[in-house]
This record gives C-alpha cells, sequence and structure tokens, in this order.
C-alpha cells in the first residue's frame, strides 16, 4: 500500500463534509446512471474509491453489493466513515485476479492515470479478469486534448499520463475487451441566446475559448477530419469498456 497520505492532496479539493459529499453523489450519479447494471443487486467495484462519493452515487441509485478498493489507509478510512465496504491493498492488480469473475460492473474515476504507463495492461487485463461475462467498466482519465491537458496532467504529483482517445483504446483492446466507447463530445454546445445577460457571460467565453481549439486541431489535423469528430475537449476523457 502506498508509504504517503494520498488524502493530503485529495482534502485540497473535497472537504469531508456531509453536504459536499452528497452534492458530488449527485453529480456523479447523473455520469453513473446511463451505464450501471438494471439489476440493483450486481455485485460492484469501485477502484480507486477515495473519499466514497461514487459508492455514495450508487448507493443512492439503490445499488446494494458494493465494494471499495483502496492503496491509501487515510482514504480508506474516510470511506468507511460513510458506511462502505472498503479493502485496502497495495498490490490491485493481486487483488483483482484473486476475486475473478466477480464483479458485473467497475468504476474506475480517476485512477489508470495513477498507474505507470509499462504496467497499465497488466492492470486493466487485471480488471479484466476480475469482470463477469458481459461486464463492463466505467472510466475517466485525464483528456490530452484539454485546452489546459498540461496543468490538469500535472495537477496531481502521482499523475503518470494523460490519454487520448487512441492510446486509451490501445490499452483496453490489448487487456482483452470486447469494445471501449469513447464520449466524443467537444463540450462547445450552443451557443448562449441570452447573450446580454451577465450571468450568461462565462458560458459564452468558454464556447468561443472551445470554438477557436476546435479550429487549431482542424488545421493541425486536417488529414485527418474524420478523426477531429472524435476528439473531445473536456478535462476528462468519459469512457466505457465491455468484456465480450
Amino acid at each position: 500500500m502506498a508509504d504517503f497520505d494520498y488524502s493530503l492532496h485529495y482534502r485540497r479539493f473535497h472537504d469531508n463534509s456531509e453536504k459536499h459529499a452528497e452534492e458530488t453523489a449527485a453529480w456523479q450519479q447523473l455520469m453513473l446512471a446511463p451505464h450501471a447494471p438494471a439489476d440493483r443487486e450486481a455485485p460492484i467495484l469501485d477502484i480507486g474509491c477515495g473519499f466514497g462519493f461514487a459508492l455514495r452515487a450508487l448507493r443512492n441509485l439503490g445499488f446494494k453489493k458494493l465494494t471499495g478498493l483502496e492503496m491509501s489507509p487515510q482514504q480508506a478510512g474516510y470511506c468507511r466513515e460513510a458506511g462502505f465496504n472498503v479493502e485496502v491493498t497495495g498490490n490491485t492488480a493481486a487483488w483483482l485476479r484473486s476475486h475473478p469473475g466477480q464483479f458485473a460492473f467497475v468504476v474506475l474515476l480517476d485512477v489508470l492515470e495513477h498507474v505507470p504507463v509499462e504496467e497499465q495492461i497488466d492492470f486493466t487485463r487485471a480488471i479484466h479478469e476480475a469482470l463477469q461475462p458481459g461486464g463492463k467498466v466505467f472510466m475517466t482519465v485525464p483528456n490530452a486534448s484539454a485546452i489546459i491537458a498540461s496543468r490538469w496532467r500535472h495537477l496531481d504529483h502521482t499523475h503518470h499520463t494523460c490519454f487520448t482517445e487512441h492510446s486509451l483504446h490501445f490499452v483496453f483492446l490489448n487487456a482483452g475487451f470486447k469494445s471501449l466507447d469513447v464520449e466524443a463530445e467537444k463540450g462547445i454546445g450552443r451557443f448562449p441566446r441570452s447573450v446580454w445577460k451577465r450571468t450568461e457571460w462565462p458560458a459564452i467565453r468558454k464556447w468561443i475559448i472551445r470554438w477557436c481549439w476546435l479550429q487549431v486541431h482542424e488545421s493541425e489535423l486536417f488529414f485527418d477530419p474524420k478523426g477531429i469528430k472524435q476528439i473531445s475537449f473536456e478535462l476528462n476523457l468519459r469512457a466505457v469498456a465491455t468484456k465480450a
């Protein structure tokens, strides 16, 4: 297990209050609900469960068989205080391989970037082994195509890399997954209509900046116009991998 307190970084963005936990869980609930199993008795594993926000979201959705997995004893402690079953391990891949075919759904939020690049395929193969046939992994990873990708990559001292849709496909298909679906929403969206309202100005600024970023990609990647449509400009890539 980690010989440092990762919660020192995590607490910069997340306090330990019930209000913050519920607000964060509500946001993650919207993200997870479309991809979670229909069966509320399905066994679910949250790898790198942190303070338990995703587990709380899944509990709010009605799931009962929830397990958290953590390398940080401090993070696991916060999660257990919220009432969740959490395993602490210094070797996540080995733990996964000791639980073959046990989980219908795996949550992997902001985790893969913490795994050394040379270990990522073996790590995802271990997830593949722990999944039931037809099981799925829902993940988020730092997006190399985001406007502030460099800052996002180096925000956390324990990050090893960020990803494009191509590198993410490479990892999961080499790990044995049948498919990987990456959300390709650029986040430009519709230009705000109420331009005279001061409250809309941040949204207008964001739209203009992302539109300009799209022009940069179209200029530099002119040889791959179809590929441009698959590029997300969000800070994180969201994807779902499915086991055959």
